[in-house]
């Protein structure tokens, strides 16, 4: 078997709830971030490779690194053949002459480009699928199933700090409960108080406005329901600014439309899309 293409398995994330079986690794290479998701769900006429994966599920959960004489690295080669085309494609080397010389930014680090799969097995053949991820949303329950969260990972400890302190002045000032910004509801964290990600307002159907507008077609939308997104946008940002809050990444991927066609700010981590003016281009005036 020839040998995988380089990556970091960063981490992976397990449940402790009984008869919850989904798995979700996060993998490095190359300055890139690939989100894998595994869930028997997705298995289809393939009752021996849900034995497999369900008895290497027990060597994660274990938190040792071999278990019956299955290493863990075992198990991470076992999730990552099926995804070596991609990281290929996605996350190619650079051109230098040995992988010493391969630098990754800082920037890089902190703010990855990402990408998620969904692992299918069906007829016992592993299937990796590519979900865009403007439309992946991971939602889960708390509270004994009555509330649902958006379940956002976290790609660096600068991009989580900055995150609960927007998100805590919103809530100190009672925006979330105001204007179309969510509220934070809690943090997940590991037994090793690593934060994976946090739980945030679920955004029934949000699809973001990327997907919606189209710039040669700018006239696509009615002009009252046109106007009443821009209206809700503004109130949003004028709160923001009205308590010394700036929005930050701001690009149309990162305003939401719910299922009543309400607009929503999202992403409050401090990170920035190429093309703009970091200094001048979110100017609390401008």
């Amino acid at each position: 078997m020839a040998a995988l293409p380089r990556y970091e398995m960063e981490y992976h994330i397990t449940s402790i709830v009984k008869g919850d079986d989904d798995a979700t690794f996060t993998v490095r290479r190359n300055g890139k971030v690939f989100y894998i998701e595994i869930s028997p769900s997705n298995f289809v006429n393939s009752p021996a490779m849900a034995k497999k994966y369900r008895s290497y599920l027990e060597v994660l959960k274990s938190g040792e690194e071999v278990l019956d004489q299955v290493y863990d690295t075992d198990v991470y080669e076992w999730v990552m053949a099926p995804f070596e085309h991609f990281l290929i494609e996605l996350a190619p080397d650079p051109s230098v002459e040995s992988v010493e010389n391969i630098a990754v930014t800082l920037k890089e680090y902190l703010y990855p480009e990402f990408f998620a799969f969904i692992l299918d097995i069906i007829d016992e053949n592993l299937q990796p699928r590519h979900v865009p991820t403007e439309s992946h949303q991971k939602k889960v329950m708390i509270d004994k199933g009555q509330t649902a969260c958006f379940f956002k990972r976290c790609h660096g400890s600068v991009q989580i700090t900055q995150e609960l302190k927007t998100y805590k002045k919103i809530h100190a000032v009672g925006l979330d409960s105001q204007v179309n910004q969510c509220h934070v509801y809690g943090i997940v964290m590991d037994d090793n108080d690593f934060i994976p990600g946090l739980l945030l307002t679920h955004i029934d159907c949000g699809r973001p406005l990327s997907t919606i507008v189209h710039p040669e077609e700018p006239n696509d939308l009615p002009p009252a329901l046109r106007e009443r997104r821009m209206a809700q946008i503004e109130a949003a940002l004028s709160a923001l600014h009205a308590n010394d809050m700036v929005w930050g990444d701001v690009k149309a991927a990162n305003i939401l439309i719910d299922e009543n066609d309400n607009a929503w700010l999202i992403d409050f981590g401090g990170g920035y899309t190429e093309g703009w003016d970091r200094d001048g281009g979110f100017c609390r005036d401008g």
